[in-house]
């Protein structure tokens, strides 16, 4: 970080934290007290490297950004950026020595958050000198690193699901793993290196196509629709909403694309309107539907509605690869 600061000739630097660094701010400044540079910090959201504050660094008048706790995704940004990646140091091996019963068959695919995905490559020697081959995918279009995945970016798992028994992720949390299941329709085993547990993964994929499909029939009975664009440089995929609104108006239905930075029930349910495709975040009209008293489609669901896409077919969105952005 320092040689970035000294080489750019940084002045003045906007730090962006996400939620749980935050509380450390104080230690944090004090790295850029040392090298005598001004630190403003960013108190928006930080959802990821999707989720840049390279716009408010620059009206700012700041020389530089430091990105803290997410990989690169290769934007264009307004200034220069460095990412400072969170690493999570304790390692996977006693957890996925108490999983071993659980990887089924003789060769399983490797996964993992940017936090976790050093690891990898020992968990692939782990593994093999247990008799399993171990396969890491190449990275998907918005991930650095082999076996790297995101909430928008499936594509190391998808890229080795065909020859392996099963996908192994490694890291904290539900959501990735559910996602794993449900866009590779793989058996996925979660081992969880910070809670020493793991756990093998139902996403219960017949009931979740049901709720969607009750997502859609819902919306189909509406007559007016909004398309959410998000104005995040990592998010923004405005030409998808405006084909989207397009193909809802040539079926029949009025459709207004509707732009924010921020995504959530209170800023929309003033419109009025009977539902919303979604084009932002890909996790809002998954994770967060239950929020919202009208159908959030995803992109996928709103081409089925409107004849463009077969049902049978069903895909999570991913931001990069099923859609232009």
């Amino acid at each position: 970080m320092r040689n970035f600061l000294r080489e750019k000739e940084v002045d003045r630097v906007a730090v962006q934290l996400p939620s749980g660094l935050r509380p450390f701010v104080r230690e944090i400044v004090r790295v850029y007290d040392e090298v005598d540079v001004e630190a403003l910090f960013t108190a928006g959201s930080c959802y990821g490297s999707c989720d840049l504050a390279d716009g408010e660094a620059e009206e700012l008048g700041c020389d530089a950004l430091i990105h803290y706790g997410h990989a690169d995704m290769g934007i264009p940004t307004a200034l220069p950026t460095l990412y400072v990646e969170a690493r999570v140091e304790v390692e996977p091996f006693e957890a996925l020595d108490r999983a071993l019963p659980e990887l089924e068959g003789s060769s399983w695919g490797l996964t993992a958050t940017v936090q976790h995905v050093g690891f990898l490559e020992e968990v692939r020697k782990f593994l093999g000198e247990r008799g399993i081959e171990a396969v890491i995918g190449d990275p998907g279009s918005r991930c650095g690193y082999p076996g790297q995945i995101l909430g928008c970016d499936w594509g190391s798992a998808r890229s080795v699901a065909g020859e392996v028994d099963g996908i192994l992720y490694i890291g904290t949390g539900r959501f990735h793993p559910i996602g794993l299941a449900l866009a590779t329709r793989s058996r996925v085993v979660s081992v969880d290196p910070v809670s020493g547990g793991h756990e093998v993964v139902d996403p219960g994929r017949e009931k979740f196509l049901r709720r969607r499909y009750a997502a859609v029939a819902r919306a189909e009975s509406g007559e007016s629709f909004g398309v959410i664009v998000s104005t995040k440089a990592g998010q923004n995929r405005m030409n998808l909403a405006e084909r989207l609104a397009g193909e809802l108006e040539d079926s029949g239905y009025e459709a207004d694309v509707l732009v924010t930075d921020e995504v959530g029930p209170e800023l929309l349910e003033n419109y009025q309107l009977d539902a919303y495709v979604n084009t932002a975040c890909p996790r809002i009209s998954i994770d967060d539907s239950e929020l919202y008293d009208r159908p959030v489609l995803t992109p996928f669901e709103a081409e089925v509605l409107t004849g463009e896409g077969e049902w049978d077919e069903y895909r999570l969105d991913e931001i990069g690869r099923n859609w232009e952005g």
